[in-house]
């Protein structure tokens, strides 16, 4: 038997050298930032070689995959001439790197008696156990190289079950298995894998396990049917002409980093019928408060609302008559860095050494002045947004000040935290104190552009900005780069990074103010964009709407995923719109949407469909999606799954019912880069739209 302790030790040791080269005679310095130095352009300068021209830099890097650029004289960002680019989904064209490790060297192959033990994993403390208290089941996860084995077993109280493969990469095939535990404090297990040859590897526990050590962090349990709606609120709508700028532009001018179009918090508050109409239950609202900018990531006050976008007293009874129609309101904590003109300090720039507020940032000279390369630590280096030193007192305290002024003075259901890796843990273990300390119910959601598991363990963060998941329905949906297989499996992949519970409660998104829009990068196909919706909808998590999608808009590169609202789209006749109110009330009315588990089910590469379900104690949903050009029609055999005496299902999209054989068989008909979203008929009710009145909104 080999122990936990010794899995873990493997994957950890699984280092390689990687030589980075960039040839380029009349650069003063380059640099290399990528993901495995979250892309700090100062982390690992290279040298230059006595032929004066070649930049090298040998790093030791873990086995895995990696995106990088090139710094060129600390300012020019370049992909590798020679390396695999490609556009990472965020409107980047970035050099991918794939090192593998020496035991892949061969390719894999079941029953040729080897098992390539680089990449096994079972270890629980990065979430390959979990036990949820609430059901009394526990999930086991296991990681071998892909195509390697031909079983995995858990052997666990005499029981010897075999666990399925439910997702996993080109390196990694991930198995699972969720079990009733009797008595989850004291289990000893173990997981054994065999090639198919008689060669056989086990991972053990070793000792018995408390396994209500890994329970599942409690979340809020009002994110289970939530549906948010993120506004850019100078995007969003004009309501008020007397707060307006005079440099206001037209609402339909071309977006720009600096200009301002006018909507504000009296726009928002005009559009609560039209909120409540398309069925969302909450608004994450870009940041509001005082600062130079027109997205509000620069402040000056953080207990001020913006004048341009209105007054405390404006923004107070704005969230409460939204939570009058049940729709709660997070707000955008921008804690890593400040304006210029922020107090504390603009106190630094006017008295230098002998400010009282110097421990408040991180000063490397004097005098105290915004440029190029500035005189402290700013975000990404831009000199507007100094980088505030959250391992001060005095600061610290402030944010906490800040977080009790806005429970006092208005109806808040969480906090959106910018950049929020960037932050030391333990400030946001004061910081969660605080939250929570008002509400247990206050929602945390941090922002971090991969794997989030480090900060969602009960101690930090609720939920996380779900970027994986959305990069899986972009490559497969919209863009089209992965098959069918990749599709689900990246799907299981962003789910099993966590807990059932967090996994559940993970804000996803097709569009956000920092990417381009969904349906650009769809080349503006109404078709793969309404797919993509449906995805989002189908899978765990909170669905949120990037303002205008519903209505169809697009968008390029920041800041022209920052349009003016088309107001004008919002009309019966267009069918985004109908399909993401459908989709939205469906949610809303299946258990199995809104806390069921996902099983694949379904991928045939060559025809280019895929499904799996959703399942939550006996009911069900079913999504299903067809990428190809032509109308498709599989067959499904759900008889496993445990449902209730369903004879048929309701497709969302269609309205059509979906009639089981009576071997527990769904024959599906699939139209051309279209997709369905089936959920019990008892549940149909809830996803009929009404048609009474040729706008939806209120006007």
């Amino acid at each position: 038997m080999t122990s936990l302790l010794l899995t873990i030790a493997l994957a950890q040791n699984n280092l390689t050298a990687h030589e980075f080269v960039y040839m380029d005679a009349s650069a003063k310095s380059v640099s290399v930032a990528g993901t495995f130095n979250n892309w700090n352009k100062d982390a690992d300068p290279m040298r230059l070689s006595s032929d004066g021209k070649s930049w090298t830099l040998t790093k030791q890097l873990s086995v895995g995959k990696y995106q990088y650029k090139f710094v060129i004289n600390g300012q020019t960002w370049v992909p590798d001439p020679k390396g695999d680019n490609k556009d990472d989904g965020y409107g980047n064209i970035n050099s991918y790197l794939n090192l593998l490790p020496a035991d892949f060297s061969a390719p894999a192959k079941r029953g040729d008696g080897v098992i390539a033990k680089s990449v096994l994993r079972h270890d629980v403390k990065s979430g390959d156990l979990v036990f949820d208290s609430e059901l009394g089941t526990a999930r086991f996860l296991a990681r071998t190289r892909k195509g390697d084995v031909k079983t995995v077993e858990l052997r666990l109280g005499g029981q010897v079950l075999p666990m399925h493969r439910v997702g996993g990469d080109d390196r990694v095939d991930i198995y699972a298995l969720t079990v009733k535990v009797d008595n989850p404090k004291s289990v000893e297990y173990s997981i054994r894998l065999d090639d198919g040859a008689g060669s056989s590897f086990a991972m053990s526990s070793g000792t018995p396990v408390d396994m209500t050590q890994f329970s599942e962090p409690e979340i809020p349990a009002w994110t289970r049917s939530a549906v948010y709606y993120q506004i850019f609120p100078d995007r969003f709508s004009n309501g008020s002409k007397a707060n307006d700028p005079a440099s206001v532009e037209s609402w339909n001018a071309n977006p720009t980093y600096s200009n301002i179009l006018g909507g504000d918090l009296a726009g928002v508050s005009q559009r609560i019928d039209y909120l409540a109409i398309l069925g969302v239950t909450g608004i994450y609202f870009n940041p509001i408060f005082k600062g130079p900018s027109n997205h509000g990531y620069e402040t000056t006050d953080f207990m001020q609302i913006e004048p341009r976008l209105g007054t405390n007293a404006e923004f107070s009874q704005l969230t409460k008559d939204l939570k009058a129609r049940g729709i709660g309101v997070v707000l955008d904590g921008v804690f890593n860095h400040t304006s210029v003109d922020f107090a504390p300090f603009k106190e630094i720039r006017e008295k230098g050494k002998d400010a009282k507020t110097l421990d408040w940032y991180t000063i490397k000279s004097f005098p105290v002045v915004p440029k190029a390369d500035p005189p402290y630590l700013a975000w990404a280096n831009y000199a507007s947004m100094p980088k505030l030193n959250l391992e001060n007192q005095a600061t610290k305290q402030y944010i906490f000040d800040v977080v009790e002024f806005w429970d006092k003075n208005a109806e808040i259901a969480g906090w959106r935290l910018d950049v929020a890796n960037e932050i030391p843990m333990p400030f946001w273990r004061e910081f969660r104190k605080h939250v929570k300390g008002a509400s247990p119910d206050r929602w945390i959601i941090g922002e971090n552009w991969t794997d989030s598991s480090q900060w969602l363990k009960g101690d930090q963060w609720d939920s996380a900005m779900n970027y994986p998941l959305r990069g899986a329905i972009l490559n497969h949906v919209a863009m089209g780069t992965t098959t069918s297989t990749q599709f689900l499996d990246e799907l299981m992949a962003s789910y099993l990074m966590y807990g059932p519970r967090v996994s559940g409660n993970m804000l996803n998104s097709l569009s956000t103010h920092d990417v381009p829009r969904f349906k650009n990068f769809a080349k503006d196909s109404d078709a793969l964009n309404h797919m993509g919706a449906v995805a989002l909808f189908a899978w765990p998590g909170v669905p949120c709407i990037y303002y205008g999608d519903e209505l169809g808009m697009t968008g390029g590169v920041d800041p022209d995923n920052r349009r003016g609202m088309r107001w004008d789209l919002n009309t019966s006749e267009n069918k985004t719109l109908t399909l993401y109110q459908k989709l939205i009330k469906a949610r809303k009315g299946s258990v199995a949407l809104q806390s069921g588990e996902p099983i694949p089910l379904f991928a045939d590469d060559k025809k280019q469909v895929s499904a799996f379900a959703r399942v939550a104690s006996a009911d069900v949903a079913i999504a299903c999606f067809n990428r190809s050009n032509q109308a498709q029609t599989i067959e499904l055999d759900l008889s496993g799954l445990k449902m209730a005496s369903t004879k048929s299902l309701v497709d969302v999209v269609s309205g059509k019912e979906l009639v089981f054989s009576g071997d527990g068989r769904l024959r599906l008909h699939v139209p051309a880069q279209s997709a369905l979203l089936a959920i019990s008929s008892t549940n149909s009710e809830p996803f009929q739209v009404q048609r009474n009145q040729k706008h939806l909104v209120i006007q």
